[in-house]
């Protein structure tokens, strides 16, 4: 890592669906599948940063994955707790208005809803599953991180009983 280099923060998420699925979009400027994310604003966290590029690219609304230690929030110190990234990645960004870093934290998500819209940004977005990526155009170490996604049970067991949970509620 080049520690001249400016780093700027980011916010990504791999979408779930209950049938084994994750949102994929087509980067229009780089030609390659992606999960949605973007930068993180001054503004918001991370968390309402993802959710957002989630909804700006895909249409889809989502809900981060995993348990929050609210115990360790302070209402009256304004403290709050934010989600564990499942991921953390420094990404060299070779742009030709300025070399940078992304800082990216990534996060699961559970979609809320199926029906996909793409943007200016976003050639195409859609779910897939694990045997359609096969010949996808994918950064090699996103595809590694991609089939990690789908061979991990434990995520796909959370996924599922974090959607029961909030549906009995």
């Amino acid at each position: 890592m080049d520690p001249r280099l400016p780093k700027q923060w980011t916010a990504s998420g791999f979408v779930l669906r209950p049938d084994r699925k994750v949102l994929l979009i087509h980067h229009r400027k780089l030609g390659v599948w992606l999960y949605p994310g973007g930068h993180i604003e001054s503004t918001e966290s991370p968390d309402a940063a993802v959710l957002r590029e989630i909804s700006e690219e895909t249409g889809i609304q989502a809900r981060i994955l995993g348990v929050l230690d609210t115990a360790l929030a302070d209402a009256e110190a304004d403290v709050h707790v934010l989600h564990t990234p499942y991921r953390v990645l420094c990404e060299r960004i070779n742009d030709p208005k300025g070399h940078h870093y992304h800082i990216d934290l990534i996060y699961l998500c559970v979609a809320l809803d199926t029906d996909c819209v793409a943007n200016n940004e976003v050639h195409a977005a859609r779910f897939f599953g694990r045997e359609e990526i096969t010949d996808l155009k994918l950064f090699p170490n996103f595809r590694v991180l991609l089939q990690r996604v789908f061979e991990d049970e434990s995520i796909w067991r959370t996924m599922e009983a974090q959607t029961v949970r909030k549906v009995a509620v």
